[in-house]
């Protein structure tokens, strides 16, 4: 294998984990400060979304920073990001429902993923 292809493989992975390690911390943290204040569960969906949008742009910047192609990085990582959160929520709930939201969330993923890539390697050419 290249060295570039695999310092980049290499790169994918750490950013991954961080991403999902950063996932966790937030999600652990946020569900302490629900039970402790007993907030609405209205804002549940808005704060998971921030925590999705704040561990796949940290996760996008470890990836691309220093690199190219930070569109098409950027997508791979937010769409994976997603595919794997799903699956290790599912299993951590011990249910998969697959659906259409599942679909969204890696839609998401990977918009939010492609804009940041896209944004970090032009950044760094300004």
């Amino acid at each position: 294998m290249e060295n570039s292809k695999k310092d980049s493989i290499i790169k994918f992975v750490k950013a991954t984990i961080i991403s999902l390690v950063i996932t966790l911390a937030l999600i652990l943290i946020f569900a302490f400060i629900l039970k402790w204040t007993g907030a609405s569960d209205a804002i549940i969906v808005p704060v998971n979304l921030a925590i999705k949008t704040i561990s796949i742009i940290v996760g996008t910047v470890v990836f691309v920073k220093n690199g190219a192609k930070g569109f098409i990085k950027g997508t791979v990582l937010g769409a994976s990001f997603a595919i794997l959160t799903f699956i290790i929520f599912s299993i951590l709930n011990a249910s998969f429902n697959f659906g259409v939201g599942v679909f969204a969330d890696i839609a998401f993923g990977a918009v939010v993923g492609a804009i940041t890539g896209a944004v970090v390697v032009n950044l760094k050419k300004a």
